[in-house]
């Protein structure tokens, strides 16, 4: 019995890697485990922008003024759903926004660049000549 348990193991085991290979070879997965994600966001208001961003228990602040940006880091993982949230701020008005969605957003080699304009965020799409703008979360 224990023969057979081993056996179905070791064919599960085999199944998982000659998919995987395969799926490397079409191009549909990367050979790393992990990641590196940017999400490049740019101040395209005419007054300072205050920028609040986490994931889970990760909080980062800046401030960026008119024309400047700021680029977040971090690891990808596979199979699981990561939302990267920001709040902007400026003179009379704060929004929020789900800035990185991974089950939403392909960035082109792995990079997200967003440009925050008073009507909402704007993302800059690698095959698209005009940036696609979103309402704001709230």
């Amino acid at each position: 019995m224990a023969v057979l348990l081993v056996s179905k193991n070791v064919l599960m085991l085999l199944s998982l890697t000659i998919f995987v290979t395969l799926q490397m070879m079409a191009g549909v997965v990367t050979g790393r485990l992990l990641d590196n994600t940017k999400i490049n966001i740019m101040n395209n208001i005419s007054e300072p922008l205050l920028v609040h961003g986490w994931f889970h228990n990760d909080h980062e602040l800046h401030r960026l003024l008119p024309g400047e940006s700021h680029r977040y880091k971090f690891f990808k993982t596979p199979f699981i759903k990561m939302v990267w949230a920001c709040t902007f701020e400026w003179k009379g008005a704060f929004h929020r926004y789900d800035i990185y969605d991974s089950r939403r957003d392909s960035c082109y080699q792995y990079n997200c660049y967003w440009q925050i304009t008073e009507d909402g965020p704007c993302q800059i799409v690698h095959n698209y000549t005009e940036p696609l703008c979103f309402s704001w979360n709230y």
